[in-house]
Order: structure tokens, then C-alpha cells, then sequence
């Protein structure tokens, strides 16, 4: 934990920080939005434009699934503990707790980046909050664990094995396309100095808070109660709120869990529909007029809530989720796009051969490597 606490600020910023340069280094010439899937048609071609569409639906998409299932999670969880309620099916929860996330991006993007703007602070305070409210809890028995730990070697693999966890935990690949492009619309030729100030002060708060959590949660339980939670398939806060009964616990986890569902599902639902224009237009040749229109945007909304529905009715594993479809696709996103551009691309020459490239490799290979092994260990099963 200590190890992966070190590296969470160097693997999430100078990642995203190069995935922003990319970005950035495309034109907005013929109507273009100047996304990260317009820079790749423009600097790399048509070809590798459809494949990182492929690969960007691909590593945004199934972020929703796991959104869903937590949400359905927490639901049934909270109503069980909490209040009482017995009995709740995950076929009358799963498709209406999935139904109102959906009614929620019925309105389009601005209304999706103020709810979202509304929702940031009081998450970043429950987080705290509840990190504090821990406190009194903690207890040294998550120390008496480092006795057999297997020396280096047992180390550098239990790091190995949880490095793509904390890829995860601080991944933001679905909104650093909008973000970039939101930047350069109001900043103009300051674009590239913003996006790496406002992309510094947002990881620097991301990894404080959520590492302040983390361990105050951690202290709080036990080993046996952390491998019961994930069991359960359930969020850490879930549980606290089980373990502790108290109301204001209660209270302040349920809001963190519902804050941080929406927020995220509200961000890959943008990526995806943004990703699916982008498939359909490069591979099937279809109009702007057909993608503008509310009738794709529906049917968008169709395959999403179907599919989502599906996956939380059936509670797959959040963490293989994470660790089998997520991780390694994004990673060619986030890791190795940029890296490969900063090569074969004019304007982004100057990037190559810094000391972050090298990190950047390092951390992408090891996510990369890890995701396979897990895939290879699940269907060996």
C-alpha cells in the first residue's frame, strides 16, 4: 500500500498529461471538434482512427457496466442493512436504478457537465468526512499482515498485481477528449499551460483525497473483513456502514457510493456516445445529419440501458471487470497512443525521449501484462 500510495500521483498525471498533449496537437480545420479520436484521423490516418475507436469504446464502455453493478450493489445492500427491507430482486433494482442514471443523459452534454459540477464538491467532503468519521475505528491489525510477506519478490508481485487497481481508481481516460477540447475552445493559444495546471491541481486533489480514504478505511477493518467485502462484491463503504450501523455513517457512505456512481457513469456515458458517432462515421459512413439526430441518440441510449441492465441483474465481479476489460484496453489508450505519436508525429517531437516517457511505458506494460495473466487465470478456470 505504501508502494502503490508513492506512485499514484506520478502514474495518473504525466499518463493523462500526455494523452492531453495528443489531444491537443490536432486541428479543429473542416468542422472538426479537435477529439482525441480527430487528432488520431489527422496525425496517424484512417486506419489507425478506426481502431482506436474501436479500442476507446471498448476501454469506456465497460466502465458503465461496473457503475451499475455497484450502484445495484448499494442499493439492495443499503436497504437490507439500513433499512430493514428484505427480499429486493436484482431484476426490479438493477433496471430501474440503471433507468434513472439514463434519464439523467436524456439531456444532452451541458446539462451532464453541470450535474456533474454539482456533484464534485460534496463528494471530495463525504470522502474526507467519512475518512475522519473512520478514525475512532482504526486498528493495528491490518499491520500484523506484513510478518509473511514474501521478502522483494513477494512485494514486487502484490505491487504488480495491485498497480492496475490504482490505474483505475485514478482513471479520468472517458472526459480527458471533452476536457481538452473544452479547454482549447476557451483558452485558445493558453490551452496547453491550462490543461496541465487544471490537470495537476485535479490529480494532486484526486490521489490526497482518495489515499486519505483508502487508508483511513483500511485501518478500520480487518484482513478478513476486507476479503469479506470483496466477496460480497460490495464497496468498502458498504460495508463500514454494515459493520458500524451508525445512521450518520450510514448516511455519508451511501451518498459517497451514489456521488461518485453517477459522476462516473455520467462521464463514460459522454465518452461512449462520443466514441459511437465516431465508429459510425469512419465505419459505416454515416451522415452527420443521421449522428446529430435524436433517433441515434436514442438508440445509443437503447443499446447502453440494455446492456448495463443486463450485466448488474447478473453481478458480475466488479474486480475481474476491472482487471479483464478495462485496464488493458485503456492502457493502449492512455499508455501507449501518446508514446507512439510523440514519435511519428511532427508537433510532438519535442515530447519524446523525457525521463515520464520511460514511466509511462513501465507502468502501461505492467498493467498491460497483469490484465492478460488475469484473463489467461480466469478462463483457465
Amino acid at each position: 500500500m505504501i508502494i502503490l500510495s508513492v506512485l499514484a500521483l506520478p502514474v495518473t498525471f504525466f499518463p493523462y498529461l500526455a494523452l492531453g498533449r495528443f489531444v491537443l496537437s490536432g486541428t479543429t480545420r473542416g468542422g472538426r471538434d479537435g477529439n482525441i479520436l480527430d487528432a488520431t484521423q489527422e496525425h496517424l490516418g484512417d486506419g489507425w482512427s478506426k481502431a482506436l475507436t474501436a479500442l476507446y469504446i471498448s476501454a469506456v464502455f465497460p466502465g458503465m457496466t461496473i457503475y451499475t453493478i455497484t450502484l445495484t450493489n448499494t442499493i439492495i445492500d443499503f436497504a437490507c442493512t439500513q433499512l430493514h427491507l428484505g427480499g429486493m430482486s436484482r431484476w426490479y433494482v438493477a433496471p430501474i436504478s440503471t433507468f434513472v442514471l439514463m434519464m439523467m443523459v436524456r439531456y444532452g452534454t451541458t446539462t451532464v457537465v453541470r450535474i456533474m459540477g454539482y456533484i464534485v464538491l460534496p463528494f471530495i467532503l463525504c470522502l474526507i468526512l467519512f475518512g475522519i468519521m473512520a478514525a475512532p475505528h482504526w486498528n493495528a491489525s491490518m499491520l500484523e499482515t506484513a510478518t509473511h510477506f514474501g521478502g522483494v519478490s513477494g512485494l514486487a508481485t502484490e505491487t504488480w498485481k495491485g498497480l492496475p487497481l490504482v490505474v483505475f481508481a485514478f482513471s479520468f481516460t472517458s472526459i480527458v477528449s471533452s476536457f481538452v477540447v473544452a479547454q482549447r475552445r476557451t483558452y485558445g493559444a493558453e490551452a496547453p499551460y491550462k490543461v496541465k495546471q487544471v490537470m495537476l491541481v485535479a490529480v494532486m486533489l484526486a490521489v490526497s483525497t482518495v489515499l486519505f480514504f483508502s487508508w483511513s478505511t483500511i485501518f478500520a477493518l480487518s484482513p478478513a473483513e476486507l476479503s469479506e467485502a470483496k466477496a460480497s462484491n460490495l464497496t468498502i463503504l458498504s460495508f463500514l456502514a454494515r459493520k458500524f450501523d451508525t445512521p450518520a455513517m450510514a448516511i455519508a457512505s451511501q451518498a459517497i457510493v451514489f456521488a461518485a456512481v453517477i459522476k462516473s457513469f455520467l462521464a463514460h456515458y459522454l465518452a461512449t456516445e462520443e466514441s459511437a458517432k465516431s465508429f459510425s462515421r469512419s465505419l459505416f459512413g454515416t451522415s452527420e445529419a443521421t449522428l446529430r439526430s435524436p433517433a441515434f441518440t436514442r438508440l445509443i441510449a437503447l443499446f447502453v440501458y440494455a446492456v448495463t441492465t443486463a450485466c448488474a441483474i447478473a453481478n458480475l465481479d466488479v474486480l475481474n471487470l476491472i482487471k479483464v476489460a478495462l485496464v488493458p484496453v485503456s492502457v493502449f489508450v492512455v499508455y501507449f497512443l501518446p508514446l507512439y505519436a510523440f514519435r511519428k508525429v511532427p508537433s510532438l517531437h519535442r515530447y519524446q525521449g523525457r525521463p515520464m516517457n520511460l514511466l509511462i511505458a513501465a507502468v502501461g506494460i505492467v498493467c498491460l501484462v497483469s490484465g492478460i495473466g488475469t484473463m489467461i487465470a480466469k478462463f483457465s478456470h
